[in-house]
């Protein structure tokens, strides 16, 4: 193997070992919650040492928002695939409401990893703003494609309003649905409310 190959395998063995502590990270998290648990914790759910895990992360709050990080991009990936540039407004509102109730994307175990990370954000402001932002960003995505919806469609529409709603619907049904522990069954309920409520303004288009 040549250097340029082992470098290769080392860097992809480097990115195979910080997923899977991020993904071990959101684990622990989904399952005991933000207060109290520690970077150990994280380990022996990736299977590896404290030490392996301080290498790649410096200490615990970085893993931590790391693994909330990984949860974005994610979703934003998923959000944002390609081709979506070319898509009409209701297409890509209707893709982010089946997206906001995707088990892969958004499963029982994801859910409880923001949950716990709103839950703190009155004691950390770190995580705070890092949610504010977020939260800004994808009112901004909703707001942006009401508005050019209802454009084409002749329609006045407080899009800011249409937007906070329906964000806050998703925000609710994905509490309620965790509450409950309700499901495929959940999800299913959810995306018929979404739509009901953006039928309800774009009659034509849900």
């Amino acid at each position: 193997m040549g250097i340029k190959a082992r470098i290769a395998s080392r860097e992809d063995q480097v990115q195979e070992r910080r997923r899977s502590l991020l993904d071990a990270a959101a684990k622990v998290i989904a399952r005991k919650g933000l207060t109290g648990i520690t970077m150990n914790d994280i380990a022996q759910e990736a299977g590896c040492s404290y030490g392996v895990a301080s290498f790649h992360f410096k200490s615990k709050e970085g893993l931590i928002l790391a693994a909330l990080d990984h949860l974005v991009a994610e979703y934003d990936a998923a959000l944002n695939r390609p081709g979506t540039d070319e898509e009409a407004p209701a297409d890509r509102l209707k893709a982010m409401v089946l997206l906001d109730f995707d088990p892969k994307i958004s499963n029982a175990e994801h859910v409880a990893v923001w949950s716990a990370f709103w839950a703190e954000t009155v004691r950390n402001p770190e995580y705070r703003r890092r949610l504010v932002e977020l939260k800004a960003r994808y009112h901004a995505f909703v707001r942006a494609e009401v508005v050019a919806l209802a454009k084409e469609r002749k329609l006045k529409a407080d899009a800011g309003v249409i937007a906070s709603t329906l964000n806050a619907i998703v925000d609710g049904f994905w509490i309620a649905n965790q509450v409950h522990a309700s499901g495929i069954l959940g999800q299913k309920q959810a995306r018929h409310a979404c739509f009901l409520y953006l039928r309800s303004i774009f009659p034509d288009d849900f």
